[in-house]
């Protein structure tokens, strides 16, 4: 493999341009010293700024695997572990024909119709009725690695998303605009990143976390109101049903509570009131923290209808709504299954 020589001011210029380009996130020297530190590749970044460098080339794929899985790409931390295909099927040598005929015809895939993502059905397809459905099944897990590491890859231009503009990673943490489309409360590439990063959920911006939610109910298929963040009296998200009338009275209640601290029994107490009132069938107390035991002993021993989201089920969100890792040459979710 090959070497390339350059200052460590050059290689962090060019691991934020490779984020930016890849992720569509906006990402400064702070954030990607922090990444590399979390992903323990220390040794990989440069200790001074002005001096000059020699990485291999692998050297240089393993760092930008490490910061694009780091800042929430499922096909850089799919790249990064093992190949999935060596683990599932220990008798893969009895499909060699199956793997060559793939590799053979895979610059014949074509794009899906209204897509630009080729189409890996046809082959799949073929790869079925010749070898069964164990070969279409690592025909397609092949293919997968392929793509993953494709678009993972820091000299292809591929990347899984045509972005307008990048984000400010920063906008997460000091932000209270949340500048998205019309129905949408979050930005994906925001989720994409929490994900990879659960300890930085209790650091983000309190606007930015009631955004999360309403973006989660949403998600879910509820009508969702997001409320205006200040004078809210309480309530930061109402959701109703689909088909409810515009009148009718939302069936949740939101109370968001960004915070290291527990929640405490005042605060469900509250949110029973603006239950009652508003006449919502339930309510949900959201936050980075969790419960404290007497909030939840309240809510068991009045039988309050309100649910607990705390990090724990953040976490399970957010791996529901992240983006998965396709990659280019995957078309969606309406892929043959062996």
């Amino acid at each position: 493999m090959g070497a390339i020589s350059l200052s460590g001011r050059a290689l962090v210029d060019s691991m934020a341009e490779l984020i930016g380009f890849k992720l569509g996130l906006a990402v400064s020297e702070d954030d990607l010293v922090r990444a590399v530190k979390s992903r323990g590749a220390e040794e990989l970044w440069p200790e001074e700024m002005d001096s000059l460098y020699r990485y291999r080339s692998e050297a240089m794929e393993e760092l930008s695997h490490t910061l694009m899985a780091a800042f929430g790409d499922a096909d850089a931390t799919a790249v990064r572990a093992s190949p999935v295909t060596m683990h599932e099927f220990p008798d893969l040598l009895e499909y060699s024909d199956a793997i060559d005929h793939t590799l053979e015809h895979l610059p014949q895939l074509q794009p899906a119709r209204g897509s630009n993502t080729l189409d890996p059905r046809p082959l799949v397809e073929e790869v079925k009725q010749r070898w069964g459905p164990k070969g279409a099944l690592i025909a397609l897990r092949l293919m997968q690695s392929i793509s993953a590491r494709v678009i993972a890859s820091p000299w292809s231009q591929v990347r899984r998303a045509e972005y307008a503009s990048r984000l400010e990673l920063r906008d997460l943490f000091t932000s209270e605009q949340l500048p998205l489309p019309l129905g949408v409360f979050f930005d994906q590439r925001f989720i994409d990143y929490l994900e990879a990063n659960i300890s930085e959920l209790g650091r983000m911006h309190w606007r930015q976390f009631e955004g999360l939610v309403a973006e989660r109910l949403r998600q879910e298929g509820l009508r969702v109101e997001l409320g205006p963040g200040r004078a809210d009296e309480g309530v930061d998200v109402r959701a109703w049903d689909l088909e409810a009338d515009e009148d009718a009275p939302a069936v949740l209640l939101v109370q968001c509570k960004r915070t290291k601290s527990k929640v405490d029994r005042v605060v469900v107490k509250a949110l029973m009131t603006d239950i009652t009132f508003e006449g919502a069938q339930r309510g949900m107390v959201a936050t980075t923290s969790s419960w404290s035991p007497g909030a939840r002993s309240t809510v068991e021993s009045r039988s309050y209808p309100i649910e607990e989201a705390n990090q724990a089920t953040l976490a399970t969100w957010l791996q529901n709504m992240r983006t998965p890792g396709a990659g280019p040459w995957l078309a969606g979710d309406k892929l043959p299954r062996p």
